[in-house]
This record gives C-alpha cells, sequence and structure tokens, in this order.
C-alpha cells in the first residue's frame, strides 16, 4: 500500500516539473501578445515577469504538495491544506483587485474625451451611474466570496450545516436586484426618449447621409435649407443617391465630400442605406443609429465642441471628429470612414459655399467663388444660412 503510494506521488511530481518547464519554456522564450504589444502599450517586461512569478509559485505549491503528501504516509501532518488554501483565497482576492485598479487607470487613456454633443452629457452621466453601480456590486461580491471560502473553511470538529432554503434570503437577493435594475431602465428610456424624441427646432440644420458598400455620400440644402425627395428607384451611375430631379427643393442641393457642422446648432441627420444595414456612428458626439436599406432614420443632436476646440482638450494637434460604419457589412467595412468638422458660424457659410451642386449645371459666364458654384448662388446661400439663424 505505502509502495503505491510513493509511486503516486512520484508521478505527480513528475507531472508537476514537466509542466512547469513548458511554462517557462513559453513564457520566456516565445512571445506572448501582450509582450509583442510592449513598444506601443509599454508594458515592458511585466508580462514575462508575471508568468515567472506564476511558474514559481507553482513550483512551490506543487513541491510543498508532493512533500506533505509523502510525510503524510509517515503518519505526519506538515500542512493544514484546507487553511492554506483559505489563506491563498484572501491573497488572491487582493491581488486581483490591485490588478484590476492597475488595468483601469491603465486603459483610462483609451477612453473618450467629454461629449462633444449636448445629449452626450446626459448620457455619459447615465453610464457613469451603471457603471459605478456595477463597480460596487462586483467588489462587494467578490469580496464575501473570498471571505466566507476564509471563513467557512474545513476545521477540526466543525461539521457543515446544510438547509434546503432560506425565503428571507432569496427574498432579499431578488427584489433588491430587480428594484436596482427596474431604476436604471427608467432612467435609460427616459433619457433616450429625450434623445430620441424630441421635436427638431425649426432653425436646425438638416443634411442627410447616404451609406453604401463602402462609403458614405454627404448631401447638404442649398438656400432654401430644404432637402430634395428621393426614391430609390432613380438610383443610377449619374444620379448615385437617388434624388428627384423634378423636385424644386433639390435643385439646390450641395455634395459634400466630409461633414462640415456649426456649433452651438440643432442638427437633424437625415440617414439612407443603399444595400445592406450600415450604422452610423460619431463616438465623439454619443451619436449612433442604424441604416437600414427601404427605411429612412434620422437622429436629432447638437454639437457643443468645435474641432480646434477638442484638439486643445485632448492635447492633440492632429484631432480630428470621425463618422464609422459601426456594423460589419462587408469585406471591404474599414473603408466607411468620413471626416467631421465643428466650426463657427463663419467658417460653416465659407465651407458651405465652396461646395458643388449635387446636379451639375452649365458654368456660368460671370466670375466665380469657386469652381461649381457661382458666386450669385454662394451669396444667396450664406444670406438665406444667415437669416436661417
Amino acid at each position: 500500500m505505502k509502495r503505491n503510494a510513493m509511486s503516486g506521488l512520484f508521478k505527480f511530481g513528475r507531472f508537476n516539473v514537466i509542466t512547469v518547464f513548458f511554462t517557462l519554456f513559453f513564457g520566456f522564450f516565445s512571445k506572448p501578445v501582450l509582450a509583442q504589444s510592449a513598444p506601443i502599450e509599454g508594458f515592458g517586461d511585466g508580462p514575462k515577469l508575471v508568468i515567472a512569478l506564476m511558474a514559481l509559485a507553482w513550483v512551490l505549491l506543487a513541491g510543498l504538495q508532493t512533500f506533505s503528501a509523502s510525510m503524510r504516509t509517515k503518519g505526519v501532518r506538515l500542512f493544514n491544506w484546507n487553511k492554506v488554501n483559505a489563506v491563498l483565497m484572501v491573497f488572491f482576492l487582493v491581488a486581483f483587485m490591485l490588478f484590476v485598479l492597475w488595468h483601469f487607470l491603465k486603459v483610462m487613456k483609451f477612453t473618450l474625451p467629454i461629449s462633444a454633443s449636448a445629449h452626450g452629457v446626459e448620457l455619459d452621466g447615465m453610464l457613469n451611474v451603471t457603471f459605478w453601480i456595477t463597480i460596487a456590486v462586483f467588489v462587494v461580491t467578490q469580496v464575501l466570496l473570498f471571505t466566507f471560502a476564509l471563513a467557512y473553511r474545513q476545521r477540526e470538529g466543525r461539521r457543515a450545516f446544510f438547509y434546503t432554503d432560506n425565503h428571507q434570503l432569496e427574498f432579499y437577493w431578488t427584489v433588491i436586484p430587480a428594484i436596482v435594475l427596474t431604476v436604471l431602465v427608467l432612467y435609460g428610456t427616459k433619457v433616450w426618449r429625450e434623445i430620441t424624441q424630441v421635436q427638431p427646432a425649426k432653425d436646425a440644420l438638416k443634411f442627410e447621409l447616404f451609406a453604401y458598400q463602402f462609403g458614405w455620400q454627404a448631401r447638404y440644402p442649398g438656400a432654401d435649407g430644404e432637402l430634395g425627395g428621393h426614391d430609390f428607384r432613380l438610383i443610377s451611375a449619374t444620379n448615385s443617391m437617388g434624388i428627384e430631379q423634378t423636385d424644386s427643393a433639390g435643385q439646390d442641393d450641395l455634395l459634400a465630400s466630409e461633414i462640415t457642422l456649426p456649433v452651438n446648432r440643432p442638427v437633424l441627420m437625415k440617414l439612407r442605406a443603399r444595400d445592406v444595414i450600415h450604422s452610423a456612428y460619431m463616438p465623439h458626439f454619443r451619436v449612433q443609429m442604424n441604416i437600414v436599406p427601404g427605411m429612412p432614420t434620422q437622429f436629432y443632436f447638437t454639437p457643443t465642441v468645435t474641432t480646434k476646440a477638442m484638439q486643445e482638450i485632448t492635447g492633440n494637434s492632429n484631432f480630428v471628429y470621425e463618422l464609422a460604419c459601426n456594423k460589419i457589412c462587408g469585406a471591404a467595412h474599414f473603408n466607411m470612414r468620413m471626416k467631421v468638422n465643428v466650426v463657427s458660424d463663419e467658417e460653416y457659410v465659407v465651407w458651405l459655399a465652396k461646395q458643388r451642386h449635387y446636379f451639375r449645371r452649365p458654368e456660368p459666364t460671370n466670375a466665380v467663388a469657386s469652381p461649381d458654384v457661382p458666386s450669385s448662388q454662394a451669396s444667396t446661400t450664406a444670406q438665406g444660412l444667415i437669416s436661417a439663424r
């Protein structure tokens, strides 16, 4: 009997030695994913050090377990492993919480800066409330879990008490989460309704985004401030957005290669898709809306921070807002990006006057403000925009 026990201990020890060898081998001689990103993220040799420490702890514990088991065959008990495991649970809890805190501080630089839209401030507030409640629940549950492992470890002379149910405890852990979740859902519904079900202001700037595989087109109204009608049956090589040429409101519509918005002016963004489901995503404005073919959608918001101001806030002189597609809409999905600028009213009027008309017009004989926009039309457009304000 004793010989079989020693043989089993030998096999157990040999298994641990082999396992630790391969752990150290892959830890020091391979290139972990985190180590590969070290020059960018600044992890340095941290991942290798963590792996080495884990392997060392593994070796020590495996050796102690093997030695302790061999001594027990001789009637000598060196360690109370129930107590050791319970204490290690607490050490793991502390180390894990410190790691979570370190990781939280480490990735904070990758989070979005302050909201660049009016509704985004309240949306961020809602997310922060949800986030901190989640953190509190996480910390409390983890502390209780590992503390119970220590407090209720197996001890000599103590028997575990078992009961089938506790109606009072079940009532509390059912009702309290239900109340918290109900409050969060109602709060979130309130914020969402305030964002999506607001009547657009009369002076709101209307512009249209047209999504297709794989790109965007932006259409702005002319001096009349109204966009022309559209029909998908009119889409062709010369009419990519399917705009109704017979609609007088669309005769002066403008086509832009990027989005430019005036600061502190309400914006009604109208959305259409030509082929598959896309999603207009502008994270810095806390804007996202799905675009479904055959079902026009819209999003109403007010930009509050200019591009130049955000460059100062972020300390990045190359910062730009961007529009991206947040649906995996096909093989070239990564191409669906468009630059977004937020400028002053004066800069916006100057920029708009330089955009070309959606429907090509014959070149005027007099001097023009730009290759596509007659000076008279540019002046009329600017006057119309200013009067609309």
